[in-house]
């Protein structure tokens, strides 16, 4: 309208220059004491439609008796003038909302009176509550704060996402949702953020962990962004209880790790005869050497013979508990532990199983280790269970054709750019069929007569969960030979 409450603030030394306020364009009224209209301009009876010596107060359904003293009170006694809003309900006509400014007046007689000007906030009121009701009905949390970190307003969806009714949690410090070390912490990050500009999670969506009404912590995503009204800064929040996504996400690991353990379990299965002959060699020894020992004792023979026959017989039963141990290592049911581990041990490690098995089909392991490669944060049974059945599959695909072009398997590892380390298999089989590019990591698809079809899908699972990638690539296009080279590539390690 133009008119500032300001601009309102006369000074009236006596009810002659009420007249004067007859013609604007704002409701103005003067009470007493009884709550009664005294004087009533134009606008006040055009848009409230109390007449002079009514009660004002019938069309203000949010002032009890109770709230009329205390205005006047504090208004026409006190001399404070105040400043109230309130929904007016005029007859036959729709509801309304306006700021009052009260301020005090003295009549001609010296009788107190108060002076109210109106001004028209329904339109703000209803964009706030249409907010209010899109924020109500909004399936995230939203919460804001204003800069000293107390919380201004507090959707429905958080009432039942933390367990406090709005008004139990406006004007408290939005820390009181926040699990430790960042309860402690949020004035500090805050206060930083609003000192330096440097933004560590405004504008940054991040997970964390929130704390409700009764102390129970659960996982949330968190996004804040800033804005400013009028002229004061505030912070959106929008949270999304993560509670859920993080259990069916604990369920999709357990079952990774399930079928990662039947995968192991079928690699065993397909090892069985080279693993049988890996431990045959040191029991037939082990029979051997105690035989030996017996007929020294039966003839009373030479001590040292006996002893150097007991030497070795221990030699061999090492042997074949430290066979048993790595297969049982291998085949555990157990949860994935990720760990820093040198690269080339890893591998190394893993040959000690991939050997007996090439041995069985008369091929060559040999190994093209790059020095001085960082670390890798892996779970290494599994790491090593992808090896080894890229190793078994190489394997397999040169005995398809008869090893025609050699018997050379080569396990590489180096460093990629992009802190990426690859581990891969070459073998001189017969390639990848173009038929088969497609269906190649495809679960239950297997070109192998007794095949499940598995190996690989895991083998990808397990990478794709390490942040990597597992693909492969037929030597011909590269100019390497015949055969395929399967690799996998993963980020450089960091247990932080």
């Amino acid at each position: 309208m133009g008119i500032r409450p300001a601009s309102l603030s006369m000074e009236l030394s006596s009810l002659s220059a009420l007249p004067s306020l007859t013609r604007l364009p704002v409701p103005v009224f003067v009470s007493d004491a009884a709550g009664r209209v005294f004087f009533a301009n134009d606008s006040w009876l055009n848009q409230i439609g109390v007449a002079e010596g009514e009660l004002w107060l019938t069309v203000f359904p949010g002032i009890h008796d109770s709230d009329f003293q205390r205005l006047w009170q504090n208004c026409a006694v006190r001399k404070e003038p105040q400043w109230v809003s309130y929904r007016v309900q005029p007859e036959a006509r729709p509801p309304a909302w306006y700021e009052i400014i009260l301020q005090p007046l003295v009549d001609d007689q010296g009788e107190s009176r108060m002076l109210g000007t109106l001004l028209d906030v329904t339109d703000r009121i209803l964009k706030v509550a249409e907010i209010h009701a899109i924020l109500d009905t909004a399936v995230d949390a939203i919460i804001t704060i204003n800069s000293n970190g107390t919380v201004d307003s507090f959707n429905q969806a958080a009432s039942r996402m933390f367990g406090y009714r709005p008004e139990q949690i406006a004007g408290k410090n939005v820390s009181i949702l926040m699990a430790e070390p960042h309860r402690s912490h949020h004035d500090g990050y805050l206060n930083h953020y609003l000192n330096t500009g440097e933004a560590k999670i405004i504008n940054i969506g991040r997970e964390l962990t929130a704390l409700d009404a009764r102390g129970e912590e659960f996982p949330i995503y968190l996004a804040v962004s800033e804005i400013q009204i009028a002229g004061q800064r505030r912070f959106t929040g929008i949270i999304r209880d993560l509670t859920e996504q993080q259990a069916s996400r604990q369920a999709l690991a357990e079952q990774r790790e399930k079928l990662a353990h039947v995968g192991r379990l079928s690699t065993m299965g397909e090892m069985t005869a080279s693993i049988a002959h890996e431990i045959n060699q040191p029991l037939t020894a082990i029979s051997m050497y105690a035989q030996a020992g017996l007929k020294l004792l039966e003839r009373g023979g030479d001590e040292t013979k006996l002893k150097d026959a007991l030497e070795k017989l221990n030699v061999q039963a090492l042997r074949a508990g430290a066979v048993i141990e790595r297969i049982q290592r291998f085949a555990k049911s157990q949860e994935g532990v990720r760990e820093l581990i040198d690269t080339n041990t890893l591998v190394l490690d893993l040959l000690k199983l991939a050997e007996s098995d090439a041995r069985l089909h008369a091929m060559e392991l040999v190994v093209e280790l790059a020095d001085n490669l960082p670390p890798l944060y892996v779970d290494p049974i599994q790491i090593q269970q992808v090896a080894l059945n890229l190793i078994r599959n190489a394997i397999d695909a040169m005995n398809e054709i008869d090893c025609r072009n050699g018997r050379r398997i080569v396990i590489s590892s180096s460093l990629l750019p992009g802190e990426l380390i690859e581990i891969a298999v070459k073998d001189l089989g017969p390639g990848v069929a173009e038929d088969q590019v497609d269906l190649l990591f495809t679960p239950f698809h297997t070109t192998k007569r007794d095949g499940m079809g598995m190996g690989l899908s895991i083998c990808r699972s397990i990478i794709t969960e390490h942040d990597g990638e597992l693909s492969y690539m037929n030597n011909d296009r590269s100019g390497n030979g015949p055969g395929a080279t399967f690799y996998f590539r993963i980020p450089v390690g960091s247990d932080d």
